[in-house]
C-alpha cells in the first residue's frame, strides 16, 4: 500500500515540476527591457503592414498667438501613405488633394497610381510631389513628419540610444545619444532635436496604443510635441494611427506665434508596393 501512494505523490510532484517550467516558459518577459524588445518587434513587423496602406489625412494647421487667437488657419486633405525606401527607413508621403474647401487640380489619386503601376522613377516622383504639397504648409516647414515617428524609437537600431523607464501601462523614453534620432536644419547647419515622452504599451504583445514625444534642441531653436492615438481598423485587422496633434514653438522667443496642428486619418485601404528604388530618406525639418 505505501509504494503507491509514493509512486502517486512522485508522479504528482514530476507533473506540477512541468507545468510551472512550461508555464514561466509561456510567461512573457514583463521587464522594461523585455517590454521595449517586444514593442520593437511589433514596430518592426508593424512598419511592414502600413507599407501597403493608404489613407486620407485631414489637417488643420493654426499659428497661435501668445493670447491665445488664432493668427491664422489653414484646413487641408491629402492622400498619405509610407513607403519603406531603404532597409531601415520609412519615408512619409502627402499629396495634398484639397486646401481650405477648394480641390487642387489634378491631384486625384497620383500617389497611390504611381506604385499601383510602379517604374524606375516611382520613389523619385513621389518625393517630388510630396515635396510640392509642403507649400500648403503654414508656419513651420515640416516635412518626413509621420504618425508612425515616435513609435520607431524602441525598434533595434534607435532603442538603444534612449533611457526607458515603467510608470503604470506607459514606457518612459529619454533620449541621451548624439546624434539624435530627430534633427533640425538652421542656417545650413544640422543639430540635434534630442526627444523624451512616453509611449503606451500592451505589456504581454507589444503593441502601441498611443504615443506622446517632446523634443527640444540645446540651442533652443525650437521645441516640438506629437501626440498620436491608434485604434485598430476592422477592415484591416491592425491598429491605425486615428490622430495626431502637433505643436511646434520657440522657446526663446515668447511673443512668437506657436503652431499647432491637429491631423485626422480615415479610409485606409491596401495596395501592393512593388519598387526596388532606394532613394536616401531625409531628415525631418
Amino acid at each position: 500500500m505505501t509504494r503507491p501512494r509514493i509512486r502517486a505523490g512522485l508522479a504528482l510532484a514530476i507533473a506540477l515540476l512541468a507545468f510551472s517550467s512550461y508555464d514561466r516558459a509561456q510567461a512573457p518577459d514583463l521587464t522594461v527591457a523585455g517590454i521595449v524588445e517586444r514593442a520593437g518587434r511589433y514596430v518592426e513587423a508593424y512598419e511592414q503592414e502600413f507599407s501597403a496602406v493608404v489613407c486620407e489625412e485631414r489637417q488643420v494647421q493654426k499659428l497661435v498667438r501668445p493670447d491665445g487667437s488664432v493668427h491664422r488657419q489653414r484646413t487641408s486633405t491629402s492622400d498619405f501613405l509610407l513607403i519603406k525606401t531603404s532597409s531601415v527607413w520609412m519615408q512619409a508621403f502627402r499629396d495634398v488633394i484639397e486646401v481650405d474647401g477648394k480641390p487642387v487640380r489634378n491631384r486625384e489619386d497620383r500617389l497611390r497610381k504611381l506604385f499601383l503601376q510602379p517604374s524606375a522613377k516611382a520613389l523619385a516622383q513621389a518625393e517630388a510631389i510630396s515635396k510640392e504639397s509642403t507649400r500648403y504648409n503654414i508656419g513651420v516647414t515640416r516635412r518626413g513628419v509621420s504618425p508612425l515617428l515616435p513609435i520607431r524609437i524602441v525598434t533595434a537600431r534607435l532603442a538603444s540610444g534612449f533611457h526607458f523607464t515603467r510608470s503604470g501601462e506607459s514606457i518612459l523614453f529619454d533620449e541621451f545619444r548624439s546624434p539624435s534620432y530627430l534633427r533640425y536644419m538652421r542656417n545650413g547647419q544640422v543639430g540635434d532635436l534630442m526627444s523624451h515622452g512616453l509611449l503606451v504599451v500592451d505589456p504581454a504583445s507589444g503593441r502601441i496604443l498611443a504615443a506622446e514625444l517632446t523634443a527640444d534642441s540645446p540651442l533652443p531653436a525650437f521645441s516640438t510635441t506629437m501626440k498620436v492615438r491608434y485604434q485598430e481598423d476592422p477592415q484591416l485587422k491592425i491598429l491605425v494611427p486615428i490622430a495626431m496633434d502637433e505643436r511646434y514653438w520657440k522657446p526663446q522667443k515668447p511673443k512668437d506665434d506657436r503652431l499647432e496642428v491637429t491631423s485626422s486619418y480615415v479610409n485606409f485601404r491596401r495596395f501592393q508596393v512593388t519598387t526596388d528604388e532606394k532613394i536616401k530618406a531625409p531628415l525631418p525639418d
